[in-house]
C-alpha cells in the first residue's frame, strides 16, 4: 500500500514539474525564435516541449526504479503477484472449511469416544452385579426350575388336546417360534454375562445390590411364566373363536344348499312359465335432482316406481304386498357363490336417496333405472332393482355424432337399410362410448321413441335427401338439441348432412 501511495505522490509532483518546466520552455524558445529541422518556431517549441516531458516522465521512473527493488518488482511482476494472491486467498478459502470440517469430525469423535467409555463402564458394573448374583440367585433358579417343569407338563398336556388343530394355529406356532428364538438369544446372552462373572467374582461388597437384582431377576421368570399361561389361554380363546367361525361357515353351507335349491325351483318355474319380464329388462328410467332434502329424493324415487309399476302392469305383471306391481331388492355379490340380499324396500329406497344427495354437486342430476332383478312370470311381482348414473351433459347442440358414407343410386330400401344398419352401429356405439346410458334389452315394438309415426317420417325423410343425390354421399349425424346421460337420442333430436362425394 505505502508504495502504491508512492508512486501516485511522485507521479502527481512530476507531472506538475513538467507542465510547469514545459511551459517555461516553450516560452523560452518562442521568444527566441529557434527552429529545429527546417520547422517553424512554434512547431519547434511544441516538439521539444514534447520530448522534454517524456524525457523527464523516464527519468523520474527510472529514479523510482533505482531508488527501491520493491517498485521494480511491482512493475515487473506484478500480474504475476495479483494472480497469486488470488490463488492463496482461494486455497486459504478451502482450507478454512477443511479444518472447520476437521474440527466438527473431531468434536464427533470426541463424543462417540465418551459414550463408549460410558458403555464400558456400565458393562462393567453390570458384570459385576452378575457375578455376586449368581450365588443367590441359585435357590430362586431352582424353584424356578421346578415350575417350569410343572408349566411344561402342563404345556405338553395342552398341546397334545391341541394336535387335531395344528393348521388353525399356525399363526400362534409362529408367534412361539419368535419367543423361542428370543429366548435362544437371552440364554446366549446370559452366557455372555456368566462368563464375565467368572472375571469379576472378587466383588462381594455388592452381594445386598445383586440379592436385590436376584429377586427382580426371579419377579421377570414369574412374568414370563405367567406371560406363557397367557399365550395358553389366548390360544384357547382362538379355537374358539375358530370352533365359532366352522360353526357359522357351515350353517352358511346349509343356507346356500336351502337357496340352490330354491333357485332349482325356480328355474323349473320360469322354464315352463310365461317370462314377460327378463333379467336386466329396463322398466323405466327417470332423472331427480340432488338439489333437495332426503325427503325429496325418496319421494321423487317413489314416483318413480309408481311409473314403472304401471309398465308393469300393462306387460301382465301382478300386484303385491305393497300395493305395486314392482317391488325393489338390493343384492351385493361376496364371493362367486354367496351373495347378500336385502329385500326390506324402505331400506333400499332411502340407501339410493342418500346415494343421489352426495352428487349434489353434479349440474344436472342423477339417472336412475329401474332394471328387472330376475326373470318374472306373468301374474307375479317384478323384484327390481336401482342402477344410478350421473347425467351428465353427452352433446351440446350441434355438436357432431357420427358419419358414414352411402350410395344413394341403390334401391330405397337398400338406402333404408344402410340408414337403419347406421343408426344401429356407428352411430349408436358413438353415442354410447361419448356416455348415453343405452336402454337395458329394449323393446323393439318401442325402440324409435314415443311417436313411432314422426319417427319413421323423420327417418324416410333422411333416405329421400340420400337418393335425391343419386351418387356417393357422405352422410353426418348431428344433434339439434343438448343430448344428456339419460337420452333419448332419436330421429326427433338429431339433424342429418347429406353431401356428395366428389
Amino acid at each position: 500500500m505505502r508504495y502504491s501511495v508512492l508512486f501516485v505522490a511522485v507521479l502527481i509532483l512530476v507531472s506538475g514539474f513538467i507542465a510547469y518546466f514545459g511551459d517555461m520552455l516553450g516560452r523560452w524558445m518562442g521568444k527566441k525564435r529557434l527552429t529545429l529541422l527546417s520547422l517553424r518556431p512554434r512547431h519547434t517549441a511544441y516538439i521539444v516541449t514534447a520530448i522534454t516531458g517524456m524525457l523527464i516522465s523516464a527519468l523520474a521512473l527510472l529514479a523510482l526504479v533505482s531508488a527501491n527493488l520493491q517498485f521494480k518488482k511491482v512493475l515487473t511482476e506484478g500480474e504475476q503477484i495479483l494472480e497469486q494472491n488470488a490463488s492463496l486467498r482461494n486455497t486459504k478459502v478451502s482450507l478454512t472449511a477443511a479444518n472447520k470440517s476437521l474440527e466438527a469430525r473431531r468434536k464427533e469423535l470426541l463424543v462417540q469416544v465418551d459414550r463408549q467409555r460410558k458403555e464400558v463402564e456400565e458393562a462393567q458394573d453390570d458384570a459385576l452385579k452378575a457375578a455376586a448374583a449368581q450365588v443367590k440367585a441359585a435357590e430362586a433358579e431352582a424353584k424356578a426350575v421346578k415350575t417350569v417343569e410343572r408349566l411344561k407338563r402342563d404345556i405338553d398336556a395342552r398341546q397334545r388336546e391341541l394336535g387335531r388343530l395344528t393348521r388353525e394355529r399356525a399363526a400362534a406356532l409362529a408367534d412361539v417360534q419368535a419367543k423361542t428364538h428370543e429366548l435362544a438369544q437371552l440364554k446366549l446372552r446370559l452366557k455372555t454375562l456368566q462368563v464375565e462373572a467368572d472375571r469379576a467374582r472378587y466383588n462381594a461388597a455388592l452381594a445386598k445390590q445383586q440379592h436385590a437384582e436376584a429377586q427382580q431377576r426371579l419377579e421377570q421368570t414369574t412374568a414370563k411364566l405367567k406371560q406363557a399361561e397367557a399365550l395358553l389361554a389366548e390360544q384357547q380363546r382362538a379355537i374358539a373363536e375358530q370352533k365359532e367361525q366352522l360353526r357359522l361357515q357351515q350353517a352358511a353351507l346349509v343356507q346356500t344348499g336351502l337357496e340352490k335349491e330354491e333357485y332349482r325351483l325356480r328355474a323349473n318355474e320360469l322354464l315352463g312359465g310365461d317370462i314377460r319380464f327378463r333379467q336386466s329388462d329396463e322398466i323405466t328410467r327417470g332423472t331427480i335432482s340432488p338439489r333437495q332434502s332426503v325427503f325429496g329424493i325418496r319421494g321423487d324415487l317413489f314416483s318413480l316406481l309408481d311409473t314403472a309399476s304401471e309398465n308393469a302392469l300393462k306387460h301382465g305383471a301382478g300386484v303385491g304386498s305393497n300395493g305395486r306391481s314392482v317391488m325393489v331388492e338390493f343384492q351385493q355379490p361376496i364371493t362367486r357363490d354367496y351373495a347378500v340380499r336385502l329385500e326390506n324396500e324402505s331400506a333400499c329406497v332411502q340407501m339410493a336417496a342418500e346415494a343421489i344427495a352426495q352428487s349434489a354437486v353434479q349440474p344436472f342430476g342423477a339417472l336412475v333405472q329401474v332394471l328387472c332383478a330376475r326373470n318374472s312370470l306373468a301374474g307375479e311381482q317384478v323384484r327390481v332393482r336401482l342402477v344410478l348414473y350421473y347425467n351428465n351433459l353427452v352433446f351440446r347442440k350441434g355438436g357432431k355424432i357420427a358419419e358414414t358414407k352411402m350410395d344413394g343410386r341403390v334401391s330405397e330400401g337398400r338406402v333404408l337399410l344402410a340408414l337403419v344398419s347406421f343408426l344401429q352401429n356407428e352411430l349408436s356405439r358413438a353415442a354410447t362410448g361419448a356416455g348415453i346410458v343405452p336402454v337395458a334389452n329394449p323393446d323393439p315394438r318401442t325402440s324409435l321413441g314415443s311417436d313411432p309415426r314422426t319417427q319413421v317420417e323423420a327417418l324416410m325423410a333422411v333416405v329421400d335427401q340420400i337418393k335425391s343425390k343419386n351418387s356417393r354421399v357422405d352422410v353426418e349425424a348431428y344433434t339439434s338439441a343438448d343430448i344428456y346421460a339419460a337420452g333419448p337420442l332419436n330421429m326427433t333430436n338429431m339433424r342429418f348432412s347429406v353431401s356428395k362425394i366428389e
